[in-house]
């Protein structure tokens, strides 16, 4: 039998609370202490896995001698999959290494926040998982026919509509992940700007845009978590190679990377952008009417918006979070309102999310891609800038009837409820960390 990893020991959660509480106000502490969580989460990915298989292997011993002889290569598996587990490991700790690209704060003992014993999120190491996956749909050749089929609409449309691209055309690609189509939109020869929230994507993407010199150096094993509708354990053994392409080849000055909240970053660029590229992004607002505004008023006079993805509506069923869930016919009228005219639409386009292609399990979206075109001016508005519910003795504003944008609390970039991958951020960051060179803040 394997020898046994021992599990962590229990967080002591009344100091954690007692640490939560002492800096409660201080909004840049609680943002180093969840970003040190995201750390926290990556270090432990292996220790986490183990537990999880050293269950599954306790209770295979418990069932008969007779039917463990049934399944003579359980052993052997078990072995190739913490070997796996360790390779994924090794990955990460590249990402941990660029864990300074995003310690903002000269006034924060970023290694005095990580020894405080916060406990790990069961969610935030389902979202470390989940990161790997969509490594395989950005950055690998497996995942060519997800990005054909989310990203190609997109790309096909820019080429239609700016035929003689150059660095002074700017495209905005909000919610970018591991920034896959930010680098697409680039090598076209546009200036390509992503903007991300979730500190797990980032801190990938920032190790694949800054670190990665040449194709294929990283391999990974995404899919060894997944216990269950496996036709062979080869499928779960399966490993992947990325980036597929080489990173660092882009002409000079064309990709940058903005961390931080949407609305919070961009509700002050009014008219600066020639296009704004959405892809599997719509759904994660809290109010979509005011995602709608606020890529209206970010694009110039004639510009572009060019969307593709599904209506999944990530707060959906939170009660302590707003979650304006309309449908397609209903969102159009308020397209009209912002001088976004639909030129385009396409629905029912199929798509999948971070599928393993061996699985027997399949999730196919049916998804909206289509292009606005704006007409006029953004009608100005005083937005609320309330998202979260209200609890009681909150203070209200009853006078005010503009939209919702987010200024705090958890912005999902793909996650929490009904979810396609795992990653969100907490906390407000209105400056933006440049993804192309250390330290270096993009203009936003």
């Amino acid at each position: 039998m394997t020898t046994r990893i021992p599990v962590l020991e229990p967080r002591r959660r009344g100091l954690e609370r007692d640490v939560d509480r002492k800096y409660e106000a201080d909004e840049e502490m609680q943002e180093a202490m969840h970003y040190c969580d995201i750390l926290k989460a990556y270090a432990h990915y292996a220790t986490h896995c183990f537990q999880i298989f050293n269950k599954l292997e306790d209770d295979f011993y418990r069932i008969p001698k007779l039917q463990q002889s049934l399944v003579p290569m359980f052993d052997k598996k078990m072995k190739a999959i913490r070997a796996c587990v360790g390779a994924n490991q090794t990955f990460i700790r590249n990402i941990l290494d660029q864990r300074a690209a995003f310690m903002n704060s000269d006034r924060i003992n970023y290694d005095w926040v990580y020894r405080q014993n916060r406990r790990i999120k069961p969610g935030d190491m389902d979202k470390v998982k989940s990161t790997l996956k969509q490594c395989v749909r950005d950055w690998s050749a497996e995942g060519k026919d997800e990005r054909k089929q989310c990203y190609g609409p997109i790309l096909q449309e820019l080429e239609k509509l700016f035929p003689n691209p150059s660095t002074k055309t700017k495209v905005l690609v909000p919610g970018s992940g591991l920034a896959r189509l930010v680098w697409e939109v680039a090598s076209m020869g546009f200036h390509a700007q992503g903007n991300e929230f979730s500190y797990f994507m980032l801190l990938c993407s920032y190790t694949i845009l800054n670190c990665t010199k040449k194709p294929n150096v990283h391999r990974i094993f995404p899919f060894v978590h997944i216990t269950r509708n496996i036709h062979s354990p080869k499928h779960q053994l399966a490993s992947v190679r990325f980036p597929d392409v080489n990173p660092v080849n882009l002409p000079k000055d064309s990709l940058s990377m903005v961390a931080g909240d949407f609305q919070e970053i961009y509700q002050d660029q009014v008219e600066e952008w020639d296009c704004v590229a959405s892809c599997f992004f719509l759904d994660t607002a809290n109010n979509v009417i005011e995602y709608v505004r606020l890529i209206s008023s970010l694009l110039k006079i004639g510009g572009y918006w060019i969307n593709f993805g599904p209506l999944l509506y990530h707060y959906s069923g939170m009660y302590d979070e707003i979650s304006i869930e309309l449908s397609w016919e209903e969102i159009k009228p308020c397209l009209k309102h912002y001088n976004l005219e639909l030129i385009r639409e396409e629905i029912r386009k199929p798509a999948t999310y971070c599928m393993d292609p061996n699985s027997m399990m399949k999730t196919e979206y049916r998804c909206l891609s289509f292009t606005c075109r704006k007409t006029a001016k953004t009608p100005k508005e005083s937005p609320n800038p309330r998202y979260r519910r209200s609890k009681p003795g909150d203070p209200v504003n009853p006078g005010n009837t503009g939209s919702a944008p987010a200024t705090g609390g958890q912005q999902n970039s793909n996650k929490s409820g009904p979810s396609r991958s795992g990653s969100s951020t907490h906390g407000k960051r209105k400056n933006g960390q440049d993804g192309r060179g250390p330290g270096k803040l993009a203009n936003s």
